[in-house]
């Protein structure tokens, strides 16, 4: 008498419980990250401000005090210690301002160098978890997420761009990109070296005459 046949089995997929984390964007705040990065002939960098429910959310670039070369961007202590203060007086936690490290590469690396990990290591390695994300000037961007707590880890984040508030955020794009511009002017320190390739190169208005483009869709990711 034959056997049976069995039932022909599908491998078993596993899936991971945890849904996959990214680092986002709301449009203004990637659109001032991509004006600042163009802004100048250095680097440029500041604290990503995140949202109440999703530390990894990023609703705006806050930009301090500093002074900037092709592949530097020191933050002035005090500018950095006056967003605490105001912070604080808000009522804002450490949390949502100052775990996320974004800066701009003036070229196309989003790699970090030898100084972004030295800097990483030294000035957030006290913090529990933190990220390092760097923007080039092709729209790439890579990021990392570190953990100290514990046996301490790191993660690669994918970052993408929510667009959901386009509508209202380009009503008022020529006025932020002006303020942009004033913030840039008032708070990025170039060297006297810096400044003389600024203008040499023809980029002592980097900004552009006319904002007449389009978001690349409703969820755009760099991975």
């Amino acid at each position: 008498m034959p056997f049976p046949k069995k039932p022909h089995l599908r491998p078993r997929r596993f899936r991971s419980d945890r849904r996959r984390r990214y680092l986002t964007f709301s449009a203004q705040a990637w659109l001032k990250l991509q004006f600042l990065c163009h802004a100048g002939p250095t680097e440029i960098g500041g604290f990503g401000f995140a949202s109440r429910d999703d530390p990894l959310v990023i609703e705006d670039f806050l930009l301090v005090h500093q002074t900037c070369t092709p592949v530097t961007a020191s933050f002035d202590d005090e500018s950095v210690a006056d967003l605490y203060e105001d912070m604080a007086d808000a009522g804002v936690p450490a949390s949502r301002f100052a775990r996320v490290w974004l800066h701009t590469h003036p070229g196309s690396s989003v790699e970090p160098s030898p100084t972004d990990e030295a800097t990483f290591s030294r000035v957030f390695g006290v913090c529990d978890w933190s990220v390092m994300a760097i923007l080039g000037r092709t729209g790439r961007m890579s990021a990392r997420m570190q953990f100290t707590t514990g046996p301490g880890a790191s993660m690669a984040l994918p970052t993408r761009v929510d667009w959901s508030d386009w509508p209202s955020v380009a009503d008022g794009l020529a006025a932020q990109a002006g303020a942009w511009r004033d913030e840039y002017a008032a708070k990025v320190r170039l060297p006297r070296v810096c400044e003389t390739l600024f203008r040499t190169t023809n980029l002592d208005r980097p900004w552009p005459d006319s904002l007449d483009f389009l978001p690349p869709g409703d969820w755009h990711a760099f991975e």
